[in-house]
C-alpha cells in the first residue's frame, strides 16, 4: 500500500507541474493572459526619447560608435523664464506659440562614446523635447561638457 501512495502522491505532484509549466506558457505567450498593455507607453515619451537620442548622437565626434546609458523620459514642467527661455525666443518653431499649448519630456541618460584623442567620453545629457498641441516641435540637447 505504501508504494502505491507514493506513485499517486508522484503522479500528482507531476499533474501539479505539469499544470504550472502549461499556466506559464500560456501567462508568457499571451503577455500575461491579456491582461498587461503593450501599448501603455506614453506616445509621446517614446516620441521624445527617439528624437533626443537622434540629436544626443548627432553632436557627438563617433555618433556610429556611442552608447547611451540610463535613459529615462519624464513629463517636465515648461520654463520659459530660466531653462527653455532659449527654445521659445531664439526664432524655432516654438517662437510665439501660447505657452499653454506647449508641453515637456525631460530626456535625460549618460553618453559613452570614444572621443577625439582615443580614450571613452562618459557625459550626462539632457534633452527636453517641446510638444505643441501634441507634436513634437523641437529639441534642445544640453551636454554636461563641450562637444
Amino acid at each position: 500500500m505504501g508504494a502505491e501512495m507514493k506513485k499517486r502522491a508522484l503522479l500528482l505532484w507531476a499533474a501539479v507541474v505539469l499544470c504550472g509549466a502549461i499556466l506559464a506558457a500560456i501567462a508568457i505567450t499571451t503577455q500575461g493572459f491579456g491582461l498587461s498593455d503593450s501599448t501603455s507607453v506614453d506616445p509621446r515619451e517614446r516620441a521624445a526619447q527617439e528624437r533626443c537620442e537622434r540629436d544626443v548622437a548627432a553632436r557627438l565626434v563617433a555618433p556610429s560608435t556611442a552608447k547611451l546609458q540610463s535613459v529615462t523620459v519624464a513629463s517636465a514642467p515648461l520654463d520659459p523664464e530660466v531653462v527653455d527661455l532659449f527654445s521659445l525666443t531664439a526664432g524655432g518653431p516654438l517662437t510665439g506659440v501660447d505657452h499653454a499649448r506647449i508641453s515637456v519630456r525631460s530626456v535625460q541618460g549618460v553618453v559613452e562614446a570614444p572621443n577625439e584623442i582615443g580614450g571613452t567620453l562618459h557625459d550626462p545629457f539632457t534633452c527636453r523635447a517641446y510638444f505643441v498641441d501634441g507634436d513634437l516641435a523641437d529639441t534642445l540637447v544640453v551636454f554636461d561638457h563641450d562637444h
